[in-house]
């Protein structure tokens, strides 16, 4: 069998693939993307919930933030004192 000829099932398989890569392609060109629906602007009170819940969110994770670094420094602070404490006590 010679590199250049197809078996006529691979020649079948082909041609199948062929039709659906053009396929493909024409399908964009031939049916253009559905227009974005416009949406009516949002309501004064939906701003206004959009607003909040995003403020609840950036609170939240402020609190967390603040949690996380509390702690840490209230330990360090903990700690310098103690040290202090130890010096101060070693000398006497």
């Amino acid at each position: 069998m010679d590199k250049g000829k197809l078996s006529p099932k691979e020649e079948a398989l082909l041609a199948e693939a062929r039709r659906q890569a053009a396929a493909r392609k024409q399908a964009p060109a031939a049916a253009p993307a559905p227009a974005r629906e416009a949406k009516p602007p949002p309501t004064p009170a939906e701003r206004l919930e959009r607003l909040m819940e995003e403020q609840r969110a950036e609170t939240l994770e402020r609190k967390k933030r603040m949690r996380r670094y509390g702690i840490g420094i209230s330990g360090a602070i903990l700690a310098l004192f103690v040290l202090w404490l130890l010096r101060a006590f070693r000398r006497r």
